[in-house]
């Protein structure tokens, strides 16, 4: 098999780094949504608040799902790159005489 492990690093490093902005952007949308409830209950808008705070629940969860499935993936790829490692260093043991 033909692996390339400084592009695999490459990836996880790039996957890393959308888990971390998706986190950012979850936090931020959290805290606004926040600071709109609180502003929406004190007009006493209580319906369009409750259709908000449905809708931004369902947001939440979604993306708690999507980091979720990039830690996974993360930790898969960096498994399948040290697997191939190791494979490799034991093939390469094998002809050490």
């Amino acid at each position: 098999m033909l692996y390339d492990p400084a592009k695999i690093n490459a990836l996880i490093t790039d996957l890393e780094g959308y888990k971390t902005n998706i986190t950012t952007e979850r936090t931020n949308a959290d805290d606004s949504a926040k600071k709109l409830l609180g502003q929406a209950w004190q007009s006493g808008d209580a319906g369009a608040s409750a259709s908000f705070q449905q809708k931004h629940n369902t947001l939440m969860t979604d993306m708690d799902d999507l980091l979720l499935i990039l830690g996974k993936g993360i930790g898969n790829v960096r498994a399948a790159l040290e697997k191939a490692q190791a494979t490799d260093q034991h093939v390469a043991d094998d002809f050490v005489w």
